[in-house]
């Protein structure tokens, strides 16, 4: 960014404001005299526009004569970016928090949140990948009970397209079985509904996925699927953050929450937290909490507000 000191910046005298605006007027009417029209001002607007369209027009869609445009001609209102969310989408691109954590000593509310919401993926031709990763299995399962397309080779050379987690995924999606998803930090979670089958009950998995600079690091499943391995349940979840982002409740990481709370605050977290998850907690809570008063632990050795706080590992749910 450029500063300019106050001291550098000159009075300009008013002749020269009086004769700029003079020029200027004198121009717009021999324009208007000409029957010409004055540059159409230039917008930074999101994919899918052009600065040649006119207010209220998306490309191919409403701009110029309709062939060879996008299918629905009713076109999208043209919506200019802020200058926030720009910055916002390429430093969740680019940069780890940790990085801008430690380069700023503090970021507004509104700047964290921006950089929280553009760090997931946008792209489902990632998840689509990822989750093929799978068809192997899926292709022994299918011909092991005799349901693939083909002869049932190996590989997903019968497999039945329905079953790939992919599908299988948007499928779950678009019949609703998403179900309290919400992003903490870098952290996004929810629950899948798996319809029941004639052999298998109706299962609510819970899911968990870790994300940094727009790339996912790690999924959980309590189905059993875990590290690159998309299962359909860890699909339908990113499906409805990237098509749904509006819909997800989002919160600052809890490194943020905890540096806003006082003493008796944080003690109340800490208690209420182990009384809610007693069994899964109290043991690691008193293991760091001998940590913690040993003065030559390792622990101690770093500042509470390291980077280390927005590591994925810290929000792992509980349960």
């Amino acid at each position: 960014s450029v500063s300019l000191s106050l001291s550098l910046v000159r009075p300009v005298p008013l002749m020269i404001w009086y004769s700029h605006f003079r020029s200027l007027a004198r121009s717009s009417a021999i324009m208007a005299e000409r029957g010409q029209q004055p540059p159409a001002k230039r917008l930074c607007c999101r994919s899918g526009y052009s600065p040649s369209c006119r207010s209220g027009q998306r490309v191919g869609a409403a701009c110029g004569s309709n062939s060879g445009g996008m299918p629905g001609g009713s076109g999208k209102t043209q919506s200019p970016e802020s200058l926030l969310d720009i910055a916002a989408r390429r430093v969740a691109e680019k940069w780890p928090f940790q990085r801008v954590e430690e380069r700023f000593e503090r970021i507004p509310e509104p700047v964290q949140r921006r950089i929280v919401y553009w760090s997931f993926p946008r792209s489902e031709r990632e998840i689509c990948m990822y989750s093929s990763f799978n068809i192997a299995a899926v292709g022994e399962e299918s011909a092991g009970t005799g349901e693939g397309n083909g002869s049932g080779g190996s590989g997903g050379a019968g497999v039945d397209e329905t079953r790939l987690p992919f599908r299988r995924g948007i499928a779950l999606l678009e019949s609703g079985c998403v179900d309290n998803v919400l992003q903490v930090g870098f952290h996004l979670s929810g629950t899948v509904m798996e319809p029941a089958t004639q052999s298998e009950p109706e299962a609510i998995c819970n899911v968990a996925i870790s994300f940094d600079r727009c790339k996912i690091t790690s999924v959980t499943c309590s189905c059993g699927n875990k590290d690159i391995f998309y299962c359909a349940h860890v699909v339908a979840l990113s499906l409805y953050r990237i098509r749904k982002p509006d819909q997800v409740k989002l919160h600052l990481p809890i490194s943020e929450t905890l540096f806003q709370m006082n003493r008796d605050q944080l003690q109340k977290f800490v208690q209420y937290l182990i009384t809610v998850h007693h069994t899964e907690v109290l043991p690691t809570a008193q293991k760091l909490a001998d940590e913690i008063l040993s003065q030559n632990s390792e622990i101690n050795q770093v500042h509470g507000k390291s980077g280390s706080w927005t590591d994925s590992r810290l929000y792992t749910p509980l349960s």
